[in-house]
This record gives structure tokens, sequence and C-alpha cells, in this order.
């Protein structure tokens, strides 16, 4: 394929994941899909089977199924309340959905995860300090991202995206010494495949930047936050993730949780400094 052919595939499968992303309380038609990439039906859903390795209907059910088990374990809500949440007409079809992925009902599903968590955070020992070191407020923040499919952490995966990402940003004249280095985790692994696990390496622009290729631009809108800091290994993160869920005292608000990398050194290092943003009312 050549590169820019590439690039422009590139930049409709990025298209494509992130209005899905966005729009997963919506009917998401395929017809509709297909016009704002500018291509027919049939090509779409060719497009999409290359680029996820799965078709774009199981893509998509997962996904609801997936964002489903986010809402879940984040709020209290009917059946109904959650169907809807996640583009289902009734409950019921919701449930049939949910049972045809994981094979048990919604609520038998969150009660094994829930014990789940407990057992990790029991194991830990109570090493991680899960109140937030502060509570802050965050304006938009514009990013240009690069995304990595597959699990959480592959060293080899994430250095050679963060490369591309600065190497990008040095192109533009993009980079300065206020750029901050965020990664978005679009998946819990406690419930996602490994190798369907989608983290955005991430840098934050004060400037217009246009979408090339692998790389994509999105928005964090301002809100609140509590913040966690995380000192040493990157390896920790997942389960310093599951002893702030296991803890967390806050009424969350509908958003997205990011991390910044405070002392990025590029390695496993244990002088990292992570801070993790969870969106809180």
């Amino acid at each position: 394929m050549r590169s820019s052919t590439e690039n422009i595939y590139q930049e409709k499968v990025n298209q494509v994941i992130d209005y899905i992303s966005a729009n997963l309380h919506q009917p998401l038609q395929l017809d509709v899909i297909a016009g704002r990439i500018c291509v027919s039906r049939r090509q779409l859903l060719r497009i999409m089977l290359s680029a996820l390795d799965e078709s774009l209907y199981a893509y998509m059910a997962r996904q609801r199924m997936e964002r489903a088990i986010m809402y879940m374990q984040t709020e209290e809500m009917t059946l109904a309340e959650l169907a809807a949440r996640v583009g289902y007409d009734n409950p019921q079809s919701f449930s049939k959905a949910f049972r045809k992925l994981f094979g048990i009902s919604p609520k038998a599903y969150i009660n094994g995860l829930n014990a789940r968590l407990q057992e990790y955070v029991k194991s830990s020992g109570g090493k991680y300090e899960t109140v937030p070191s502060e509570i802050c407020e965050e304006e938009d923040l514009n990013l240009i991202y690069i995304r990595i499919v597959g699990q959480y952490g592959e060293e080899k995966p994430y250095e050679t995206a963060w490369n591309k990402l600065i190497k990008f940003l040095e192109e533009k004249q993009a980079l300065s010494a206020a750029t901050r280095f965020i990664g978005l985790s679009f998946d819990d692994p406690n419930v996602t495949t490994a190798g369907q696990c989608r983290f955005y390496a991430c840098a934050t622009v004060d400037k217009p930047v246009e979408a090339a290729g692998v790389f994509g631009t999105l928005r964090l809108r301002k809100g609140k936050y509590a913040v966690y800091t995380l000192k040493g290994s990157y390896s920790s993160l997942q389960e310093f993730y599951n002893n702030i869920s296991v803890s967390f005292n806050h009424t969350i608000r509908h958003g997205m949780p990011f991390e910044e990398y405070i002392h990025y050194t590029g390695t496993d290092s244990e002088t990292a400094l992570t801070k993790i943003y969870i969106p809180i009312k």
C-alpha cells in the first residue's frame, strides 16, 4: 500500500473508532458511519475488519457491553437505564446481548468482577496510598494521539509509539516545555482481552495540529478530578488502579480518566512519577 493511501486508511480507521467510542448510546447505523468517512457500507466493513481483526458488528457489540460494565462499576442504575446508556431500546435486548458475549447475566458478572478485585487488593497487602494526592480542576486539553492495541505496558510497542509521537510533534513544531504527556486507557484489562486493549499515547498541543495517518486528535473536556500519584515502576499501574477502584469514595462523573507522566524516563524506572486523574462530580 502506498504511503499516501496508507495515511488515508489510518485516518478513516481513527475516525470510525473515535466516533463509535463517543456514540455507544446511539443506534450506530452503518450507513451513517460510512458516510462520515466517505466510503460505501461494504468498504467500511472491509476496512474495519482488517483494522480490528474482528467484524465491525462484533466490535460495536463488545464495546457496548464493556462500557456497560464500566457503568455498573461506577453508578447505581436500573437495568433499563443501563441498557439505554449503551444503545439498547429495552433491558431484555441488552441482557440477551450481554449473555451472548459473557455467558452470564450482567448482575452475576459484576458481582464476580468485584469479588476478583477485592482479592487483587487483598493480595497487594495495602502497599498503595489510595487517598487522592489532590483534587483539581482541569481546563480543556487538546491532544494529539497515536493508538496502541494490545496488552497494556508492552515495552516495544509503547516505546515505538511514543518515539513516533515525539517525532511527529517535532516535525509540526508543536513540542515545547509546556507539553504534557498523557496516556488514555480505553479498556479495563480485568474485562477486555489483553490483545484488544486500546491505549492512546498522547501529548497536549497549544496550537491546531492537523491529524495525519496514524495520528489523531481529540479533546478532553474541562472538569474536576481526583488525582492519585504513583511513584516507581509503570508495571504497578494496573495493581494501583485496582486498589483505587475498590476504595474509591467520590462520585464519578462521565468523563475520561487519564494518566500524566511527570518524570518520564523512557524506561520502566523506579524514579518514574505518574499521576492518575479520575473524573469526579
